[in-house]
């Protein structure tokens, strides 16, 4: 097992090496490339897959206040047959990163509807409202204008649960199910390739400190597709939830509902967690 373990370090290690000369290789031939290209290439990458193995289309839907406008990835055939499934992502990138591993096995149960959350990848807004009501609102109006009535499953992570729980609450019709998953320390708003390592390793348990081995070009170059475009409205967002952190919030909603809690959070205990069950 430890030779494995050693394998596997090492095999890490030549990847990031050979990444490392092909950025050069690349540098030498353009001068003043400093273009975030293999992001880019990722996330073009990323949208195909949806669309050809995902069978998921994209949709930008403008709101009735005329401010707003979300992003939806939403099944290209929608059947009677399946229910309707809604996914809110959290701060770790959009919808398109947060769900990658998940899409391909539940569009082939559910009717899909993946929304970017307010000035998290296409999704924007000239409204100054920061509030979690507010994405909760853009999210709600966003499904009406989709043909959503009603009685939709809902799975959410970190700050998308914050999301979820608000819509469970104020607009109770929506929701028929609900899934919250733990955590909200991905609230932070990484700057650079120091702040993003740290981020994975408070947020995460595993482990294995899978960044390590990836060269800070490319730790830079996601940061700058992810979060440079909306920065400042993206603090904003996280200083207005850890505000309203301070506030007892744990209010009942009468949702069926699964809170799937890390016992290692190293953010937010797990004793939220309980309290949220209470």
């Amino acid at each position: 097992m430890a030779s494995m373990k050693h394998i596997v370090h090492l095999l890490r290690r030549y990847i990031s090496i050979a990444i490392t000369l092909f950025h050069s290789l690349i540098l030498c031939i353009f001068d003043n490339f400093d273009y975030p290209i293999l992001i880019k290439l990722a996330d073009a990458l990323l949208s195909l897959y949806f669309i050809i193995f995902c069978d998921l289309r994209p949709i930008t839907v403008d709101l009735i206040d005329g401010e707003t406008t979300v992003h939806f990835w939403v099944s290209g055939h929608r059947r009677i047959s399946r229910p309707n499934l809604v996914m809110l992502h959290g701060y770790g990138g959009n919808s398109k990163w947060q769900f990658i591993h998940q899409v391909s096995d539940l569009s082939r149960s559910f009717n899909l509807f993946i929304p970017d959350l307010v000035f998290f990848g296409k999704s924007y807004s000239r409204n100054t409202d920061r509030s979690v009501e507010f994405q909760a609102r853009s999210i709600v109006g966003g499904l009406k204008r989709l043909g959503c009535d009603g009685g939709l499953a809902v799975y959410s992570i970190s700050y998308g649960g914050f999301v979820a729980y608000r819509i469970a609450k104020i607009w109770p019709e929506m929701i028929g199910k609900l899934v919250i998953v733990s955590n909200v320390s991905e609230i932070l708003v990484p700057r650079n390739p120091i702040d993003l390592r740290l981020l994975v390793r408070v947020s995460m348990n595993t482990g294995l400190a899978f960044l390590d081995w990836i060269p800070d070009y490319i730790l830079s170059q996601f940061i700058t597709v992810m979060y440079e475009t909306n920065r400042q409205q993206l603090v904003e967002l996280a200083k207005n939830l850890l505000e309203r952190e301070e506030e007892p919030e744990f209010f009942a909603i009468s949702q069926e509902t699964l809170i799937v809690w890390g016992d290692k959070d190293n953010v937010f205990p797990l004793e939220h967690g309980r309290r949220l069950q209470r």
